[in-house]
């Protein structure tokens, strides 16, 4: 059960928009509070709530303005109340991508699904050109970034809380974490450097009522490798994906980059940020469920098994992550044979 607004919050609320009500919506890994706020007039705004007070610009400010100096779409932030520890967004619907994939699969429209991911690739690019562009020229410049540092963190912390607090494997089993620092090594090695949404799913962006997509959730958004995002969205924890379709959208993504890799190049490279991506994804998931009770996050871990036991043995580049993995058992789903991958379906209830 979701608790209860803050009195805080209630009175900022009646102060902006008096006689609204608010209604709790479904947050993310983060430990942010949304409300939708429901206007007298039929209006609504969303509120973000922090939890205390914050002095100063948070993430969420300096990047919704890095990227709306791209041009890119984020939901406008209408208020900011630092002593009460909230912001005021507009409300970009409820309507996500993954909801929207799923519509389609069921009436079996793969035009549609197809048309969906058409939108959100191009959106992906527009973050990596355009949304570049504006990072380098912004007071975030020198800010962050998806580094081996940072990737070694994520595979540690895989270790941790998927192998540890979830599996149950508390001692790293031998070639295991060297392995997975490899791994990091070769995710940040490459060439290019981008603007990354960071978690660029299908829960994380919403389908507006004239089809278009917008993003929510930037307030992570950092540089990092060109193939990020679209490794994020093409291996997306919530929805199964046609292998033909990704491919055709990988490619469509490469050949829209202000300088186009060549395509093994950008291949290679998109297997192992892949591969390092699902590994860090697990890594969360355990932790949300083992350590905070956030059991939903559960629903995505067969899938992203499933397609890590598919990916990892098949490329010259993760086999030795692979073979580690498979030695210490953590390939498989505890207790059932291996998850297939049906179809376009989606489990609910997780999100990150």
């Amino acid at each position: 059960m979701r608790e209860p607004a803050r009195r805080e919050v209630l009175a900022l609320v009646e102060s902006l928009f008096p006689g609204a009500s608010l209604r709790a919506l479904a947050g993310d890994a983060s430990t942010r509070r949304f409300y939708r706020i429901s206007l007298a007039d039929g209006g609504s705004r969303v509120l973000m709530d922090y939890g205390a007070p914050f002095e100063g610009e948070t993430d969420d400010v300096v990047l919704a303005r890095v990227f709306r100096e791209a041009g890119l779409p984020v939901a406008a932030i209408e208020h900011e109340a630092p002593e009460t520890g909230c912001l005021v967004l507009a409300d970009l619907g409820d309507r996500t991508l993954e909801s929207a994939l799923c519509d389609a699969a069921a009436v079996r429209d793969p035009a549609r699904i197809e048309i969906l991911y058409t939108a959100a690739i191009d959106l992906a690019t527009a973050v990596a050109v355009r949304g570049s562009t504006a990072l380098a020229r912004s007071e975030r410049a020198a800010g962050p970034a998806l580094d081996a540092e940072r990737f070694r963190f994520e595979m540690d912390f895989f270790l941790e809380h998927f192998a540890g607090s979830l599996r149950g494997v508390r001692q790293s089993p031998a070639g295991l974490r060297e392995a997975l620092h490899a791994l990091a090594e070769a995710a940040s090695a490459g060439p290019s450097r981008v603007l990354c949404h960071r978690d660029f799913h299908s829960r994380n962006l919403m389908v507006l009522p004239d089809g278009s997509l917008a993003m929510v959730d930037i307030q992570d958004a950092r540089w990092g490798p060109d193939s990020y995002d679209v490794a994020s969205l093409l291996r997306d924890a919530y929805v199964d994906m046609d292998d033909g379709l990704a491919g055709r959208m990988l490619e469509r993504y490469r050949r829209s980059l202000a300088v186009p890799p060549p395509a093994e190049e950008f291949a290679a490279r998109f297997r192992v940020v892949a591969a390092e991506r699902m590994i860090k994804v697990l890594g969360t998931f355990g932790y949300q469920a083992a350590v905070l009770g956030r059991r939903g996050y559960l629903a995505g871990v067969p899938r992203t098994l499933a397609r890590l036991r598919e990916s990892l043995p098949a490329a010259p580049e993760t086999r030795a992550v692979a073979d580690a993995l498979e030695r210490a058992g953590l390939l498989e789903e505890p207790g059932s044979p291996p998850t297939p991958l049906p179809g376009l379906t989606s489990p609910r209830g997780a999100r990150g």
